[in-house]
C-alpha cells in the first residue's frame, strides 16, 4: 500500500488509513463516530472484529425493500444502555442531526492493517444518508460486560449519486434458525428519550436538498416534541406526506405510552419481542406484549382503513413467533389504535379473532363503542 499525496481526493472503494481520513474529511482519530465541524462531515468507522465479538453485525442487509438497500450500523458505547443524551450520546447526535447541521455522512469498514504496520487501514464505502421513515431502530444486544443492555442501530440509505458497491464481505449473516427474544419493554425511542433530542429535520439526499431550509420548516413542526419512527413505509413519499407520517408515528410512541402506563397501573408486565427469521439478516419486533394476559399489541397513530389493514397484517405475521416458557400456546391479537376506526374494521378483524382498542376522547380505552377499560 503507497503512500497517498495529502490532497489527494478519497473515493468509494479506497482503502485508506485514518490519518488520510483525517486529512481529507476530518477524523478525530479513534472512536466508531467522528464528527468534524470544519469538514462538514461526520464519519462512522465499523470494524467487524469489534462487533462480532459482542454478537451484532454492522452492514447491508440481505434483503432490499422498496427503496432499495439498508446498511446498519450500531451506535457509539460498548457497555450500558446506549444514548442521545449528554457527552456519552455526542456521536449517536451527531449521526442523527447530520443533516439540520449540514454534514455528510460517510462509512469506513476496517478491513486490514498496514503490511508491517499496526496501523489498521479501511474502505471508504461513500456517502450516506439516513433513512427518512425510520432512520434507527432500538435493539437489546449483548454487552461487554454485565447484563444486555439497548443499543441504537441506524438505519443508512446510500446517497444516489454516491456510486457505492456492496461488497458480500459487508452483508450481515442471514440468521441460521428462527429466533425469538422477549426484552424487558418496548424497544422504541420515545420510551427510552427525550423530546428535545429527537426532534427535528431529518436527512434528505442530496438531490433534493435544494430548498433545505423550507423543508427544514416543515419537517420540524411535523416532528415537534417526541421524534420516533417505530414503523417502516414502503412507499416513496413527497415531503407532504412524508410529514403527515411523522405526525402520525409521534402519535403512535405517544399511545403507546400511555397505554403502557394504564396496564401497568394495573399490575400487568409489558415488554416485547425481538424475532429473528431463518434465512432473513433484517430483526422483526412488535409494539408491545402484555405478559399478564398472553396478549401481543399492535399500535398505530391513525385510525385509517389502511392503518388497520397494515396493523392486522403486522399481528398475523408477528403472532406465529410469539410464545413463552409459561405461555406455549398462540397470543391474543390486539390492535390499539388513537379513535374509533370504521364499523367495518371490526368485523373484519372478527374474522381473525383480532380485537380493536381504541383512545377515547376523554383520554380512556375502550372496546369499540363499549365501555371504558377498567
Amino acid at each position: 500500500m503507497t503512500s497517498r499525496p495529502d490532497d489527494a481526493a478519497i473515493n468509494p472503494g479506497d482503502v485508506v488509513t485514518r490519518a488520510e481520513i483525517s486529512r481529507v474529511f476530518g477524523n478525530s482519530g479513534q472512536g466508531g463516530i467522528c464528527a468534524s465541524i470544519e469538514k462538514r462531515s461526520v464519519n462512522l468507522f465499523s470494524d467487524p472484529s469489534v462487533g462480532e465479538k459482542l454478537g451484532y453485525y454492522d452492514g447491508w442487509l440481505a434483503e432490499d425493500d422498496d427503496l432499495g438497500p439498508v446498511f446498519e450500523y450500531t451506535g457509539a458505547g460498548k457497555s450500558g444502555n446506549q444514548t442521545f443524551e449528554g457527552a456519552v450520546g455526542t456521536g449517536n447526535r451527531a449521526v442523527l442531526q447530520h443533516a439540520i447541521q449540514e454534514r455528510t455522512l460517510r462509512v469506513f469498514v476496517q478491513v486490514g492493517k498496514k503490511p508491517h504496520s499496526d496501523t489498521k487501514t479501511h474502505a471508504y464505502l461513500g456517502e450516506f444518508t439516513l433513512d427518512q421513515l425510520e432512520p434507527y431502530v432500538w435493539r437489546r444486544a449483548p454487552s461487554e460486560a454485565g447484563p444486555d443492555r439497548d443499543v441504537i442501530v441506524f438505519r443508512l440509505r446510500p446517497e444516489p449519486d454516491s456510486n457505492i458497491g456492496r461488497s458480500p464481505r459487508n452483508v450481515i449473516p442471514v440468521a441460521k434458525k428462527t429466533t425469538v427474544e422477549l426484552v424487558n419493554i418496548p424497544v422504541t425511542a420515545a420510551l427510552l428519550q427525550s423530546d428535545p433530542i429527537t426532534s427535528g429535520a431529518l436527512s434528505t439526499p442530496k438531490q433534493r436538498r435544494k430548498n433545505l431550509k423550507s423543508q427544514k420548516r416543515l419537517l420540524n413542526a411535523a416532528t415537534e416534541g417526541t421524534f420516533v419512527v417505530p414503523e417502516a413505509f414502503n412507499t416513496k413519499m413527497s415531503l407532504r406526506s412524508a410529514s403527515a407520517s411523522f405526525i402520525a408515528v409521534r402519535r403512535e410512541a405517544e399511545l403507546t405510552q400511555q397505554y403502557i402506563a394504564h396496564l401497568r397501573s394495573l399490575g400487568h408486565s409489558v415488554g416485547a419481542f425481538q424475532i429473528k427469521v431463518k434465512g432473513l439478516s433484517s430483526t422483526l419486533r412488535t409494539d408491545l406484549y402484555d405478559a399478564t394476559e398472553h396478549r401481543l399489541y399492535e399500535v398505530k397513530g391513525a385510525n385509517a382503513r389502511e392503518d388497520v389493514r397494515m396493523a392486522l397484517g403486522q399481528l398475523l405475521d408477528y403472532s406465529r413467533y410469539v410464545s413463552t416458557d409459561q405461555h406455549p400456546n398462540a397470543p391474543k391479537r390486539t390492535i390499539l389504535l388513537p379513535a374509533q376506526p370504521d364499523a367495518d374494521m371490526y368485523d373484519l378483524c372478527n374474522i381473525y379473532e383480532v380485537e380493536i382498542i381504541h383512545r377515547t376522547e376523554d383520554g380512556d380505552f375502550s372496546h369499540g363503542a363499549g365501555t371504558a377499560l377498567i
